[in-house]
């Protein structure tokens, strides 16, 4: 072969890869079972495929960094400078090529090529050779050589990618069966039917003897499901000693199982080889931990007949089931509950964290809520009863219709001032004017004949004449007052408060209908509808603040002069009528009608009363209502 190097393991022929051994066996990479034995052979042959390599090493990455899995010559450790020619390759992203020296001092040089083997970014293996160059440099050609050792490691390189494609089917078979479980679990409502149908479907696809489930509980775990059974008695030897296995595992917080495997050898496993071993044959168990938002759910535990025993896969996949069902459960678990068994917990959880170690600043929350607490069970302040309130005149007098008739005219609307005097309407006096004409001829024709009857000395007559003409002077002083009850005045003065007959001019108007309202502007008093509830606290003589909705930042003082004991029902309610005056004259803008708040003081009482009294209240009233 040029530049002194032979054929690589792929171009040799007895020594190939594809040659089949005598009497038709495998090739080598398919009767090494395991990777160690893979590697060893491989290097071994791509160390005899290069000529004059005097030693070989494969570095594979570890948790613990790259470990030496594979060394030729088997029996001598690979040379430190083979080492670090490996460390240096698994750094770079491409071969690294050294000429190192013989310690020896004969001269002699060595070829250390160091190739890395990646995947998705990340070192996998580290392969290194050490070449011996006796005739010089110039006689070899280190790239050449590189490349050989490349195209030979992509046996090496196929071996790792295989296994990381196997892995990923096995993750991804392993996440359909668990999806599968949950999808079983999910359909059942009630965690008592969801447990019995998920041990059921486990002992199918795990082909299980039997599977338990177990539910963590304040005293521990209690089992809710076994495999193929409709009820069980909660206590006996096969589900105490289940139980037990169930309380080993939660303690230990990870899988358990006996047998052990490499990955629980390490766990104790008393529990299990007790359960293992309580009926006439001696079985597996395992046990995995379901895990949840607020800590573990429960334990499942699967048993299988001694001849087999549980493999880490099997294990692999109980795990990832419990993970993908342990928060199933727990929501229905919590769903499941009654009111009063999710107060415990609230309260408990309360209570865990104001006094455990997490959330200071709940702490300070409820230590600042328990002062304040207290500051309002110790401090009093003012209650004050709150009522809606109006404002009106002291004193309202009223212009009505004195007489059957018709409204001829209206000078005056809502609103406006008059004086004691001033017309407010005048009604139809044309009828009236002829009344009082009619009075007045019926009353001068009665007088000349009273005179007639006077001159010739009649005295019947007279007598007769004389009370006929008292009777029309009565008609007629009747009509002279109707004319000037014609003209409504106003009583007093004041403000029109109602009455607008600018519309129905010429109606007609019955006698004692009012028209007018007037009310003074120097005397009003304050009105306050007063809740049932509150009117207990209310008395003769307490002071109270009224606001109106047009003034709401004026506040004026009143007293309470009378409290009228009748109820009225408004908006649902019963209210009582509340009346007061105002402790100083009304100043200007002012008007009878106006609206506001009135707050009038009690007395002094807790502040946790005066915030508290009307929802205690209420709850006694309720609960006097109900209890029998």
């Amino acid at each position: 072969m040029p530049n002194g190097s032979g054929p690589t393991a792929l171009e040799t022929g007895a020594d190939s890869p594809r040659a089949m051994a005598p009497g038709g066996a495998a090739p080598f990479w398919e009767r090494t079972a395991s990777d160690a034995d893979f590697r060893v052979a491989w290097l071994h042959r791509q160390c005899m495929a290069l000529t004059g390599t005097r030693a070989g090493v494969v570095l594979q990455t570890t948790a613990d960094g790259l470990l030496a899995s594979a060394s030729w010559p088997p029996a001598r450790q690979p040379p430190p400078e083979l080492t670090r020619i490996a460390e240096r390759a698994a750094i770079a992203n491409r071969p690294v090529i050294a000429w190192v020296r013989r310690p020896n001092g004969n001269g002699a040089l060595d070829l250390l090529i160091g190739l890395g083997i990646r995947f998705a970014g990340a070192i996998e293996a580290v392969i290194a050779v050490a070449i011996d160059v006796p005739d010089g440099i110039e006689t070899v050609d280190p790239d050449a050589l590189a490349d050989r050792l490349h195209l030979g490691s992509g046996w090496l390189e196929a071996r790792l990618f295989r296994q990381r494609s196997q892995m990923a089917v096995t993750r991804a078979e392993r996440a359909a069966v668990a999806m599968d479980i949950v999808a079983v679990a999910s359909v059942q409502r009630r965690p008592s039917r969801a447990g019995t149908a998920v041990v059921n479907e486990l002992a199918i696809r795990l082909r299980c003897d039997r599977v338990s489930l177990g539910l963590t509980h304040r005293a521990g775990i209690k089992l809710k499901a076994l495999s193929h059974v409709a009820s069980f008695q909660e206590r006996g030897r096969v589900v105490d000693a289940i139980g037990n296995a169930m309380e080993e595992c939660l303690a230990q917080s990870a899988p358990v199982a006996y047998p052990p495997l490499p990955l629980t050898k390490t766990r104790i496993a008393v529990a299990h080889r007790d359960l293992a071993k309580l009926g006439s044959v001696t079985a597996a168990v395992a046990s995995v931990v379901l895990p949840g938002p607020d800590g573990p759910v429960g334990v499942l535990t699967f048993e299988r007949h001694a001849d087999a025993p549980f493999d880490a896969e099997t294990l692999l996949l109980a795990e990832a089931a419990g993970a993908l069902l342990g928060p199933v459960m727990r929501m229905q678990v919590v769903n499941d509950r009654m009111v009063s068994g999710r107060v415990v917990d609230t309260v408990h959880d309360a209570v865990t964290a104001l006094l455990g170690p997490d959330k200071p600043s709940l702490k300070l929350a409820a230590i600042a809520a328990i002062a304040l607490l207290a500051v309002l069970c110790v401090v009093k302040g003012e209650y004050r009863v709150t009522a809606r309130a109006v404002l009106e005149g002291e004193v309202q007098r009223a212009a009505v219709v004195p007489f059957d008739g018709f409204v001829a005219a209206s000078s005056v609307r809502p609103g406006d001032h008059v004086r004691a005097g001033d017309l407010l309407a005048a009604m139809d006096d044309r009828d009236l004017v002829l009344e009082r004409a009619r009075a007045w001829a019926d009353t001068e024709k009665l007088r000349q004949k009273y005179h007639e009857a006077m001159a010739k000395h009649d005295r019947p007559n007279t007598a007769m004449l004389a009370a006929q003409i008292d009777q029309a002077e009565a008609q007629l002083a009747l009509a002279e007052d109707k004319l000037q009850r014609s003209r409504i005045v106003a009583p007093i003065d004041g403000l029109l408060v109602s009455g607008d007959l600018s519309q129905i001019l010429g109606s007609p108007m019955e006698r004692g209908k009012t028209l007018f309202e007037i009310a003074p502007l120097d005397q009003y008093r304050v009105v306050l509808r007063t809740d049932e509830r509150d009117l207990q606290f209310v008395s003769l003589g307490q002071h109270g603040q009224l606001a109106l909705a047009g003034m709401p930042g004026d506040r004026r003082a009143f007293t309470v002069t009378r409290i009228t004991p009748i109820a009225e029902a408004k908006d649902g309610r019963n209210e009582f009528r509340v009346e007061g005056i105002l402790d100083e004259p009304p100043g200007p803008g002012l008007r009878p009608g106006m609206e506001g708040v009135a707050k009038v003081e009690t007395g002094s009482h807790h502040l946790v009363w005066v915030w508290t009294h009307g929802i205690v209240d209420w709850l006694r009233l309720t609960a006097w209502k109900w209890l029998p």
